[in-house]
Formats: structure tokens, C-alpha cells, sequence
């Protein structure tokens, strides 16, 4: 049974556009005259942080995921055993994505925080923005992929 690969693509297309979100934040900064080099840390922590968000969430729901296949076994399945099949996993995926959700939000809390304390080092509001871009440049990458 092959297993659930990262998905690279995605990955990469996450960090270009939160380089170019960052790129914005800063140009931003520069036009209202309020740049500081504390503006590319937090920028820079922000999308590293989003970025490794995404990739926690993607081992954590591919690892719930093949286990899950493991238990299925090679046999085929009619469409009736398929359906219990997925009814009687559907839990033990959710708490996967529950348990992600947790650890990824009290990491972006910590970053916060974090920058908060750290003023001189990272911006808090250039911390801040590529943190809240994840759906947005999802959305974006899903909807470039299709085309």
C-alpha cells in the first residue's frame, strides 16, 4: 500500500506567497516611512511559522490517514462496506485534525507572544499578517492548481 506523500506543490506555492506577502509588508512599511529591520524578522517568523503550520497539519492527517488504510486491509470493498468502513473511521481522523488544530494554534499564539516580548527583534503587526494569510494563499493555490 503506497503511503500518503507531502504535499509539495502546495508547500511551495504556501512560501511563495507568503515571500510575497512579506515583500508587500515591507514595501508597506518603507512607503509609510516606519521600516525596521524588526519588520523582516517578524515577517520572516510569521511565514516560516505558517509555512511549518501547514506541514504539521499535513503529516499529522496523512499519518491518521494511512493508519487508517492500514486497517482496510487489500481486499476490495463493494460500496456498502465502503460506506461503514469510512463511518467507522471518520472519528479517529477528526481527532487527528483536532489534535493538529490544538498544537498549531498554541504555536501561532506562542509566535505571537513571542514577538510581542521580543518588540526589538520582530514586529509584532509584520509577525501578524502572514500569519492570517494561510487560508487566503491556500484558497489561491487551490484555485491556481485547478486551472
Amino acid at each position: 500500500m503506497q503511503k500518503n506523500n507531502m504535499p509539495l506543490w502546495e508547500i511551495a506555492a504556501l512560501t511563495v506567497g507568503e515571500l510575497l506577502v512579506s515583500l508587500a509588508i515591507v514595501g508597506v512599511y518603507l512607503l509609510l516611512d516606519k521600516f525596521s529591520y524588526a519588520v523582516i524578522g517578524g515577517c520572516l517568523l510569521g511565514s516560516a511559522v505558517t509555512v511549518l503550520n501547514f506541514v504539521i497539519l499535513s503529516v499529522s492527517l496523512n499519518r491518521a490517514l494511512d493508519r487508517v488504510m492500514e486497517g482496510k486491509g487489500e481486499t476490495a470493498m463493494s460500496e456498502e462496506e465502503a460506506e461503514r468502513f469510512a463511518r467507522e473511521n471518520q472519528a479517529a481522523l477528526q481527532r487527528a485534525q483536532a489534535g493538529s488544530y490544538l498544537l498549531r494554534q498554541v504555536l501561532m499564539l506562542g509566535v505571537l507572544v513571542c514577538a510581542f516580548l521580543l518588540d526589538g527583534w520582530f514586529d509584532v503587526i509584520a509577525t501578524l499578517i502572514p500569519l492570517l494569510m494561510f487560508r487566503p494563499l491556500l484558497t489561491v493555490c487551490g484555485l491556481w492548481k485547478k486551472k
